[in-house]
């Protein structure tokens, strides 16, 4: 399996002062817009706006809007037909008893508009969608959700590998109802799902618990993975140990290049893994992959 190359990183915190008391920034997700990364937290409901040359310090980064009330967001999304940022709340509980996750829009000034439910159920509040792309076909906005669990599922059937899931949402009224669903090749062996983003028909999945990346093929319209696609490895140590153990969000930059950013570090995962949390990452696909 060919390895992902490391371009460039930069600790969230040598960019951008944390809100919290503890220092904490627990990325989750991020685009590239214009000259700026746009990146959201778990633990802060608020998007910091990163520059690209990711400079220490630099007076270009900054918190983009007022911060809301409650613990984070899982991933975002911009589309620029609608002109409108996504926010995805992973679950909460529903009226209905059930656990459902919920998206935010804002506006390119950081302006809230609204909230709308997202009509599919979870069995718990902490395994629910964990990505976020926008798309367009045919003149119609949706949006791809990307379960965390393998068949959606969580706990350890959730973990069991080759069950890679996505939703197709489009709104309707005051929800956005899914209206087809995505299933990844079972080649895709990956225990987890942490962030799906689009360029063109191809589409890329990270995985935070494998520390892998698989880019396949898009069938627009039929709503399906085109081939089984490719699997890459971010960068290992020389022994063959994970370094990147807690990537969540996803952007692509180019045909070639990705951004990334990581979360916090559980107090399990080695030394090697906290050099690399709570960062933003730059990767390229390494040289004689497939375009």
């Amino acid at each position: 399996m060919k390895s992902m190359i490391l371009v460039a990183e930069r600790k969230l915190a040598d960019c951008i002062r944390p809100p919290t008391h503890d220092g904490v920034l627990e990325a989750s997700g991020v685009i590239a817009k214009g000259a700026d990364y746009y990146v959201i937290f778990d633990n802060v409901r608020q998007i910091a706006r990163i520059h690209r040359s990711l400079e220490p310090g630099s007076t270009r980064h900054s918190w983009f809007g007022r911060r809301r009330e409650g613990e984070g967001y899982e991933d975002i999304a911009f589309s620029r037909y609608t002109r409108r940022f996504y926010l995805l709340i992973e679950a909460e509980k529903h009226p209905d008893g059930s656990y459902k996750a919920l998206i935010d829009e804002c506006d390119e000034s950081a302006q809230y508009q609204r909230r709308r439910w997202v009509d599919v159920a979870f069995e718990k509040r902490n395994t629910g969608f964990e990505g976020l792309s926008a798309v367009r076909w045919r003149g119609r906005d949706y949006l791809l959700a990307l379960c965390e669990g393998n068949r959606c599922r969580a706990g350890r059937a959730g973990r069991k590998p080759g069950g890679g899931r996505i939703h197709l949402l489009e709104r309707s009224g005051p929800l956005w109802k899914p209206v087809a669903r995505l299933k990844l090749p079972k080649s895709v062996q990956f225990e987890d799902y942490s962030a799906v983003a689009l360029r063109g028909r191809r589409i890329a999945v990270l995985s935070q618990r494998s520390s892998r990346l698989w880019i396949g093929m898009l069938r627009f319209g039929e709503w399906s993975i085109a081939d089984k696609g490719k699997t890459y490895e971010f960068p290992r140590t020389k022994k063959g140990h994970i370094k990147y153990r807690t990537l969540e969000g996803l952007c692509w930059l180019t045909d070639r290049s990705f951004v990334c950013v990581s979360d916090l570090s559980k107090r399990s995962y080695t030394k090697r893994c906290r050099k690399t949390d709570q960062s933003i990452h730059v990767f390229k696909l390494p040289r004689g992959s497939a375009t």
